[in-house]
């Protein structure tokens, strides 16, 4: 609807007689009409944004229209109050005005557009923050680190709006005692000026918070280019790791930001909320679900995260699908939680770092792995193992299932294979070979220590296809439809 209203408006214009004569009035309605479609766009993603940008441009066919619209579009989303809007800016100004596509009314207004987006690119929400070695108060080459949250404030000791911001941080950053590292960069060259400012405004005496002093006189890192620091003061938000995650923040959304980010600890996964979520998700699989879908689902959940910077809401979902699949039994569900488990959360020590991660997340994702990588498809059972009759059955193969008694599950499981093969030929009838762990652990719990090792039986009945040989076909198989 919102493409159709704006499309009426501009072949409304460029109906007229002459665009070039469209009095004042017309070009307010198309003002209203441009911010009513871009206040509609706010809670878009970046991608979202710079396309129906490019459908607003791309279906201005009358080229005096063309220009006021883009020029329109790019002088909002750059002074946009949006954290991270900015960005659409400087795709319009690679994609149409650095090319000619349109143009600006000045060739000083393109120079100030590619000089922007040249100074800019590299530190845009969601990019991995550039590296910097920068230097100390007594002349020591430091690599600036993202190990945890960091925040890099750069400014000067000559910037009024400096010394404004600087009064409201150094109480914050007192008060709050976040735990982060704060790298504050002095921009300027005068190291009498840099050392008096240090000693009266970032004497912070926060136990958690680690305030770096570091500057540059002679720009060899170009943070200039790097961060666009054009003016100051500039100030990001980096997460462990080095993804960007806030910039061009006030004190005030610092504050706002590291509350939300650093809160993570009192987290609780698999709640009823994202539960219904995956449930509503899986459930348009039905019974085609497979191993794949599930990291499908993970890698959509990285997309729209951590992707985007927000390593916070990532570990969220991420963490919640770890417990959802915990919950879910079966072939596809255990297949794909163990591709999940080392793909999302065990190679990944930067972002589960915290002893909160540890506890809730990692050493569950490290049980999971345990049990779910025990006796794999395509390698084949032991031989010679404790158990009556197993070296028959490992010749020919067959199903192999352990259960107990008093398991209604297990009950339910055996009475639906005895069906399933009570409809077939005697001959063709695979072999079967029960174990029933209850009286094993009575007669023989030594035996059943060496079973709970090689088998995961965290679940009952634990089902598996052998083939001949010994070979493992399938695992976690049900019969019950």
């Amino acid at each position: 609807m919102r493409r159709l209203v704006f499309t009426i408006i501009i072949c409304f214009l460029t109906a007229s007689a002459f665009a070039q004569e469209i009095d004042s009035t017309a070009f307010k309605a198309l003002d209203a009409k441009i911010a009513e479609y871009v206040a509609t766009l706010e809670p878009e993603p970046l991608e979202v944004k710079e396309r129906e940008c490019d459908f607003m441009i791309e279906n201005t066919s009358d080229s005096l229209l063309r220009q006021y619209v883009a020029i329109k579009l790019y002088d909002h989303y750059l002074n946009s109050p949006v954290m991270g809007d900015e960005a659409v800016s400087i795709h319009l100004t690679d994609a149409w005005f650095v090319p000619a596509k349109v143009k600006f009314q000045s060739e000083a207004e393109l120079m100030n557009a590619r000089v922007y987006a040249d100074f800019n690119r590299q530190s845009l929400l969601g990019c991995q923050a550039p590296e910097l070695t920068l230097f100390s108060t007594d002349s020591v080459a430091t690599q600036v680190r993202f190990e945890r949250y960091s925040v890099l404030y750069f400014y000067d000791t000559d910037c009024s709006k400096c010394k404004m911001e600087s009064v409201f941080l150094k109480p914050l950053l007192n008060r709050k005692n976040y735990p982060i590292d704060f790298y504050a960069v002095y921009a300027g060259v005068n190291k009498g000026s840099w050392l008096k400012w240090i000693g009266d405004k970032f004497n912070v005496t926060a136990s958690e918070t680690r305030m770096i002093n570091l500057w540059d006189p002679e720009v060899s890192s170009d943070f200039q280019m790097k961060y666009g620091v054009l003016n100051t003061p500039k100030m990001f938000l980096v997460a462990p790791g080095g993804r960007i995650v806030g910039r061009g923040m006030d004190h005030r959304a610092l504050e706002q930001l590291l509350d939300l980010y650093l809160s993570q600890d009192d987290y609780e996964y698999g709640g009823a909320e994202t539960t219904a979520l995956f449930d509503n998700l899986f459930k348009s699989y039905g019974d085609t679900l497979e191993a794949a879908d599930i990291l499908h689902a993970a890698d959509l959940v990285k997309s729209r995260t951590l992707d985007k910077g927000d390593t916070l809401f990532f570990k969220h979902l991420e963490g919640d699908l770890l417990y959802y699949l915990s919950n879910h039994k079966g072939e596809a569900w255990n297949a794909g939680a163990l591709d999940f488990v080392n793909e999302y959360i065990l190679s990944r020590p930067e972002i589960w770092r915290s002893s909160d991660d540890t506890v809730k997340v990692v050493g569950l994702a490290e049980m999971m792995n345990d049990l779910l990588s025990r006796t794999p498809v395509g390698t084949r059972l032991p031989k010679d193992f404790p158990i009556p009759g197993w070296n028959k059955f490992r010749k020919k193969g067959g199903w192999l299932i352990f259960h107990d008694s008093g398991c209604h599950v297990c009950e339910a499981e055996l009475q639906a294979l005895d069906s399933l093969q009570s409809d077939l030929p005697k001959r063709s009838r695979a072999k079967v070979l029960e174990v029933e762990t209850g009286k094993l652990f009575n007669a023989h719990p030594e035996v059943m220590n060496i079973v709970l090792d090689t088998f995961d039986l965290s679940s009952m009945p634990y089902i598996i296809k052998i083939g001949k040989d010994g070979l493992v076909e399938r695992k976690y198989v049900t019969f019950l439809k």
